[in-house]
């Protein structure tokens, strides 16, 4: 099973380029963000590395709206999708994951989550999970969220704000 990161924004997701999307990540700084990783070869080769294999394929660079994000040699490419959510999608998600007591984050999230009109979705494997593959899903979630008014779902497990990156808005079932 791959790993992802979801955002569900209540806005339409402005237009995005490929330009955008390398400019977001090129502003991060993506050696602190590595370092929670604890990679054996640290973080400044492995960022070094990230940045030589960098590449995003997509058949229309002038709006992505799925894309892959090679970071490594051999390590799978990170893939983008932005779109609606699919029938039934939005139901299910409030049904099997955000139900329980009424507390204040679960609400906030249930209503966002009800009021959502496009998904952006980042789907990695799971080693890349551990590596700087969830750090590009990271920088680029929050770079959508911020956009588009978004909540980031991190691996169905954490929701969280862009307003407090550092704190867990809501801890879902998984």
């Amino acid at each position: 099973m791959p790993a992802r990161v979801l955002v569900f924004c209540t806005q339409p997701v402005p237009r995005t380029t490929v330009a955008e999307l390398e400019a977001a990540l090129r502003d991060a700084d993506l050696l602190t963000l590595a370092e929670c990783h604890d990679l054996p070869e640290g973080e400044d080769a492995a960022v070094d590395e990230m940045w030589r294999h960098f590449r995003i394929d997509t058949s229309t660079p002038s709006e992505v709206l799925e894309a892959e994000l090679a970071w490594h040699a051999v390590q799978r490419p990170v893939q983008l999708s932005i779109g609606p959510p699919i029938p039934g999608e939005l139901k299910e998600t409030l049904e099997e994951w955000l139900c329980g007591d009424a507390s204040p984050a679960l609400l906030r999230v249930r209503d966002h989550v009800a009021r959502t009109v496009a998904i952006v979705s980042f789907e990695m494997g799971i080693s890349g999970s551990n590596h700087l593959a969830a750090t590009i899903a990271e920088v680029l979630a929050f770079h959508f969220a911020e956009r588009a008014d978004g909540l980031v779902w991190f691996y169905y497990r954490d929701f969280v704000s862009p307003d407090d990156r550092g704190a867990t808005l809501l801890t879902t079932g998984r």
